[in-house]
């Protein structure tokens, strides 16, 4: 009688080990592979690229997990897969740092992205992948003879301006596009940005020239504000970074809202003051701690509000340092029409300071010798030539 409950619970342990074994016993099964693939929907591009690093931005329309392979030349057997907290990113946007790269050197690349079609704790189901390429750019070197590159700002969604802004930019030698901010009224959600902004703008880069944004204050407005950096993704996650690209040190600063964090219109939801607090420490550190800063033939600022936009005590320490730099150019937009103030005993700044109008193209040269910039409009007429000797 006491037989029968003894085999029953060694049954019941039996069972009982054999679930808690069953995934580890099971390893070896292959996970399901279905035949449908996504699709790219918006890519690839490159953002603020640099001279041993390229980050690398394209989306999809369903979820998958991505990497870029890549090489110098049309060599394509690196690859670069990213991990966030041990795990790999699954979803429809997609960004590949590239880092340890070779100044001065082209790479061909090739962006892969495999489709997730449920992902279970255990043996997620996959699809095949899409890819597009290969695709080639070339990395920034400071030991580069010259650099020259255009910048457009003020866009502010009209897509007939973009377009015509694209015409008028030479892409043969240009190596990278500055978009100087206020691409937009405000952000409302990501179809938004990609149609009154992105997508436009970086079909003329051609999937090879890198973009770098410089955020305007309408970019700080909207329901989709919020999200902008992911769609513009930089190595340093900010909007405010430096990079070198020939004889030219560039510094892109966001100059944040023109209007005090208190106002009204934001309904206590900016708090530009603390941010921008950090950004002035990180550039009164960055000048006085990177060597490139002085040892550079230029130094040049790219930032959207040439007023260095609304602060509580003024743009006093932003001038005062840009002035102990060295800084040799600020290139700026916001105003919607074309400035030129040089230095001299009249103003505070012993910099250029160079507004580029709505519906303009400046055109940047730069030698170890020489600095010049020139200020277009769409029909191809100069407005302003500016040319800065080395000091």
């Amino acid at each position: 009688m006491k037989t029968l409950p003894m085999i029953a619970r060694a049954l019941i342990l039996f069972a009982a080990m054999a679930v808690v074994a069953g995934p580890a016993h099971a390893q070896s099964e292959p996970f399901k592979v279905y035949d449908t693939r996504p699709v790219i929907t918006e890519g690839p591009y490159l953002i603020a690229s640099g001279e041993r690093t390229a980050t690398i931005v394209w989306f999809t329309d369903t979820p998958s997990h991505a990497k870029v392979r890549y090489g110098p030349g049309n060599d394509l057997s690196a690859e670069a897969e990213p991990q966030v907290d041990g795990l790999v990113p699954v979803g429809t946007r997609h960004v590949v740092h590239l880092e340890d790269l070779a100044p001065g050197t082209t790479y061909s690349y090739e962006v892969v992205a495999t489709r997730v079609v449920k992902l279970n704790a255990y043996w997620p189901d996959k699809g095949l992948d899409v890819r597009s390429g290969p695709h080639h750019f070339t990395t920034f070197d400071r030991e580069s003879p010259s650099v020259s590159f255009s910048i457009v700002t003020d866009t502010h969604e009209d897509t007939g301006r973009i377009n015509d802004l694209n015409q008028a930019i030479d892409w043969e030698s240009t190596e990278f596009l500055v978009h100087g901010g206020d691409a937009f009224h405000w952000i409302d959600t990501e179809e938004h940005l990609f149609r009154a902004w992105l997508r436009p703008t970086t079909a003329a880069l051609a999937h090879s020239k890198s973009l770098f944004f410089v955020r305007g204050n309408h970019e700080l407005r909207g329901p989709f504000a919020r999200r902008l950096l992911d769609y513009v993704p930089t190595p340093e996650g900010r909007f405010y970074y430096a990079r070198d690209a020939g004889p030219v040190h560039l510094i892109v600063l966001d100059t944040g809202e023109d209007k005090p964090d208190d106002t009204n219109v934001y309904a206590e939801l900016n708090l530009t003051g603390p941010y921008r607090a950090e950004e002035l420490a990180w550039f009164q550190d960055h000048v006085k701690t990177e060597p490139r800063v002085s040892e550079a033939p230029f130094r040049v600022i790219l930032m959207h509000d040439p007023q260095w936009g609304w602060l509580a005590d003024g743009p006093g320490a932003w001038i005062e340092t840009a002035n102990e730099a060295g800084v040799d150019l600020v290139i700026s937009g916001h105003r919607h029409r074309f400035a030129y103030t040089p230095p001299g005993p009249d103003v505070d700044h012993s910099y250029h300071l160079l507004v580029i109008g709505q519906d303009q193209v400046g055109k940047v040269d730069a030698t170890a010798d020489e600095l010049r910039v020139v200020v277009t409009d769409l029909d191809g007429k100069v407005v302003h030539t500016l040319v800065i000797p080395r000091g």
